[in-house]
């Protein structure tokens, strides 16, 4: 695929994204409640979340579930950000009497997008590589993504169905067998699945009560503070419980 369009496909995420959050919200901007103080430590908090999402991401070999509540205050902020450069820079006296501040709020603001960005690739590239595995219908497996991600899910798969179709599917027509894309049968797997194998490293965040299963020969006890290299599949259940992070 050419990197102008993931570009735009990357764009079109983000787009849904602010236009499912406008529709849920019924307002052009959300106003949050409570102190500046209060609003700013929202922020750091909003911003450490998204860099630890980002690293998780890019890390695992699984798609992550998305962080919808995240992603939707993110673009609240963004379009806050936005709309205060326009109305400040739609006075000329103002403009010039704010600069720093403006550079303040666009140096955030670029920030924030080229994280959110990041995050939202990582997670393309996935669905493009896996699009057969996470069009099946098991309902864990789509509750992972947002409502933009499963319809460019459905998109990519109509699409793909479509040119195989036209250039060579279309003349095994007496064979219907063949012409499946989604055969998973031990003797041929054509639908990539992650890779839950991968190893992958970790920090432990709380102590693991008990030693942890690698394998048939193999255990490990999981300590505080200490970065250790697994099987993604071995450790898993404890990502999702927020009791180790990725590194």
């Amino acid at each position: 695929m050419a990197t102008d369009d993931r570009d735009a496909e990357i764009d079109d995420l983000i787009d849904n994204l602010d236009r499912d959050y406008r529709f849920r919200s019924g307002a052009p901007t959300a106003q949050r409640p409570g102190s500046s103080k209060t609003r700013e430590y929202e922020k750091e908090q909003d911003f450490a979340k998204l860099v630890r999402l980002w690293i998780s991401e890019r890390t695992c070999p699984d798609i992550l579930p998305y962080d919808e509540q995240l992603m939707n205050s993110l673009t609240d902020r963004l379009r806050e950000q936005v709309e205060f450069i326009e109305m400040a820079t739609a006075d000329p006296e103002v403009a010039s009497q704010s600069k720093l501040k403006l550079l303040l709020v666009e140096s955030e603001l670029e920030r924030i997008k080229f994280l959110v960005r990041g995050y939202v690739r990582a997670r393309l590239h996935k669905i493009d590589k896996y699009y057969m595995y996470l069009s099946t219908d098991d309902s864990d497996v789509r509750q992972k993504l947002s409502v933009a991600e499963q319809r460019f899910v459905v998109r990519r798969a109509t699409q793909l169905k479509r040119l195989y179709d036209q250039r060579f599917l279309s003349n095994f027509k007496s064979t219907p067998k063949i012409q499946r894309l989604d055969d998973n049968s031990p003797i041929l797997q054509m639908v990539d699945q992650p890779d839950l194998d991968d190893v992958i490293f970790i920090r432990v965040l709380k102590d693991i009560p008990g030693e942890v299963v690698i394998n048939k020969e193999d255990s490990i006890e999981l300590r505080k503070g200490n970065i250790y290299v697994l099987p993604y599949i071995t450790i898993r259940k404890f990502i999702a419980a927020g009791e180790v992070e990725f590194v």
